[in-house]
This record gives structure tokens, C-alpha cells and sequence, in this order.
């Protein structure tokens, strides 16, 4: 969603999101006095996966290819997400770009956080450059700008972070992606995997005998909270 702010931003168009029902009490409206949300009864709003791929950027490459002329599209879909959509990638091209300012609706899906591909942009790349002359800030600039939790979503996150992350000397996030997990016996392998960087980066101590007495606590002890996160793809 920041990915997609910044793109609006840099293309001079009016931003709305698709909340699915179990975003609703998430967030709070970013701007005051108005709503980014789209209307339940958008015309755009659902489609299907047939649809989908013949609305798409990369429908529409292959016309203009095999056509040699612009195609008439009055909405486009642009499948950005981890999946089968190549040629919807090529948006990033410079040259695309023109292509997709001639659209009126474009509907824009993404699992990905793709502002580093902007920067790729040629003719974003001086206007994005002023916005953020630091490249590693713009998540944290657009993330406080808009996504602010709601009374609800605030009150939960308080309570678990005093509850369980508070009194540490140290906080660990991890984040953990998992692709295909139906098709592969992946959770030993992922937990292998964790325990390995984990205990190589030192960010934990190694396992202690437990066979071994435990050594007395020292006053140089540090404890740590780790908080680890998940998110599945297919």
C-alpha cells in the first residue's frame, strides 16, 4: 500500500484502496475530512481470473505488439504480486510508462514492497530523489504518514507490547516468508533455517547442556524478546 501511495504520488493520480472486511477496524482514514477507501458499489471492484489476465498490462503489451498500435483500454489490470503475471513486470520499464498514463483505471494488485523499481524509473527518478534523498527512509516516512492503527488495533498492540516486549533489554523481530507451503514439508527445514542465522548472527546465545548445571545469573545478563511474524504464499 505505501508502494503504491508513492506510485500515485509520482503519476499524479488520486489513490483508492480495496479493504477486504478483516481491514475495516485496522487502520484510520489517513485524511481528514475524506476516505481513500474504493465504494462497495465500484463497477472495477471484483473480478475474475479470467478477466484478470485479459484486462492485464501484459494482455496488453502483446496487442500493441502484434498490433503496432496503442491499445484503447479504459481501465487496465497491473498484477505486481509474487505470481504467473510476467510481462505485468515490464511496467517497470521506462518506456511503459507512457503506455500506463494514457490509462484512466488502473487496478493495481501487489504483495510486494516494489519502491526500489521506482527509483529504476528514469523519469521518476529525479522527482523521487528529491522526496527521499535517503533510499531506506521512504518506508519509514510513507509508513508513519498512513498507516495509522485504529483505536482498537492501538489498544491491542500497547497491551502485547508491554505485556511481552517491554521490560526487555533487547527486541528481536523476526520475519519469516514461506512459499508453497502445501506442497513441501517445509517446517523443519524453515526452522532449521532460523536457528542457523539466528545462532550465526549471535543474536542468540548457544543451547546450553541441559545435563549441565545452570551457571548464576550475572549482573551483564541481558534478556531478550523476540517477536516473529509469519506470512505464507502458494
Amino acid at each position: 500500500m505505501a508502494a503504491t501511495f508513492l506510485y500515485a504520488l509520482l503519476t499524479n493520480q488520486v489513490l483508492l484502496v480495496k479493504h477486504e472486511a478483516d481491514m475495516t477496524d485496522l487502520f484510520c482514514e489517513p485524511f481528514p475530512n475524506t476516505s481513500w477507501l474504493l465504494p462497495t458499489d465500484f463497477p472495477l471492484r471484483n473480478f475474475s481470473p479470467e478477466v484478470r489476465y485479459a484486462s492485464s498490462f501484459g494482455s496488453m503489451l502483446m496487442k500493441i505488439t502484434n498490433t503496432s498500435k496503442e491499445s484503447p483500454e479504459s481501465f487496465l489490470y497491473l498484477n505486481l504480486a509474487h505470481s504467473d503475471y510476467d510481462l505485468d513486470q515490464l511496467a517497470f520499464c521506462g518506456q511503459n510508462q507512457a503506455l500506463l498514463r494514457n490509462i484512466p483505471w488502473l487496478i493495481l494488485l501487489s504483495d510486494q514492497y516494489f519502491v526500489p523499481s521506482l527509483f529504476m524509473i528514469p523519469s521518476f527518478n529525479q522527482e523521487i530523489s528529491k522526496l527521499f534523498p535517503e533510499k531506506e527512509s521512504v518506508f519509514y516516512h510513507l509508513g508513519h504518514y498512513l498507516c495509522h492503527p485504529s483505536n482498537q488495533a492501538g489498544g491491542l498492540i500497547t497491551r502485547f507490547y508491554q505485556a511481552y516486549l517491554a521490560k526487555a533489554d533487547e527486541r528481536i523481530g523476526l520475519q519469516i516468508r514461506v512459499f508453497h507451503d502445501k506442497t513441501t514439508p517445509i517446517f523443519q527445514i524453515v526452522m532449521d533455517q532460523i536457528l542457523a542465522c539466528v545462532l550465526k548472527e549471535k543474536l542468540l546465545p548457544e543451547a546450553v547442556d541441559t545435563q549441565e548445571p545452570m551457571p548464576s545469573p550475572s549482573r551483564n545478563q541481558t534478556s531478550k524478546a523476540i517477536l516473529s511474524t509469519s506470512l505464507y504464499s502458494p
